[in-house]
């Protein structure tokens, strides 16, 4: 059970340092769309951030899943509700950030091929006198930046409400354990209210034993002595 505990601990840990990182991750990927599209002669300056943040989250969310396999572990051959809960809101709280970390990673490659695409249009239009369709290409990407930056604030809102939602769960599900808790509990309460109402049916019915007994002394001395 010790060694339960020791991985629950573990696994609290690397929760609230994944949704800081996770966090942070979104805000520079979001900082790399604005790059890409509202600045044209500044390169990504979080490149490299970038990468060092993903591959800590990576690593994060691996040793996770492994504390998450250890925990399943040590309950294989104790049945306890409590544990079975903590389980499940792991794996859940894994597959939410994994999937996350995926999207804004796969979010972020995209970009980085937008930024190539754009860098070689530049290119070309710098080498070719009034090339139509490459000035074609440019003013869309102005359009699209202008969309782009409507999308992140609405991004930027679902992020925070996410992040609020997430709370409320983990409040939950400790809510949760707690009165698993007390349901494990409730055998013995049963066993002492039944010990309670044997015993008083057992007082009653001495109770009425002895006024049988003193009813039938007192007709006998009134009616038969």
């Amino acid at each position: 059970m010790s060694q339960f505990n020791s991985l629950h601990n573990r696994a609290k840990q690397l929760e609230a340092r994944l949704e800081v990182k996770i966090q942070k991750y979104s805000s520079i990927a979001q900082q790399i769309n604005a790059d890409i599209l509202c600045d044209e002669e500044r390169p990504l300056v979080e490149g490299h951030e970038e990468q060092d943040l993903a591959s800590e989250i990576e690593r994060d969310l691996t040793e996770l899943s492994d504390c998450i396999n250890s925990m399943r572990s040590c309950t294989a051959n104790i049945s306890g509700n409590h544990q079975n809960i903590l389980i499940k809101r792991y794996q859940e709280i894994h597959f939410d950030y994994n999937s996350e970390f995926k999207n804004t990673s796969s979010t972020v490659q995209r970009k980085r091929e937008s930024l190539e695409l754009f860098q070689s249009s530049k290119n070309l239009h710098s080498n070719t006198d009034q090339d139509s369709s490459v000035a074609k290409l440019l003013r869309e990407r102005n359009s699209i930046a202008q969309s782009m930056r409507s999308i992140n604030e609405v991004i930027s809102q679902a992020f925070e409400t996410r992040s609020s939602l997430s709370h409320q769960r983990s409040t939950l599900t400790n809510s949760a354990g707690g009165l698993s808790g007390l349901a494990s509990n409730v055998p013995s309460f049963n066993r002492l209210i039944d010990g309670i109402n044997k015993k008083k049916t057992r007082e009653s019915v001495i109770v009425a034993i002895v006024i049988a007994i003193l009813l039938c002394f007192t007709i006998w001395w009134v009616f038969l002595r």
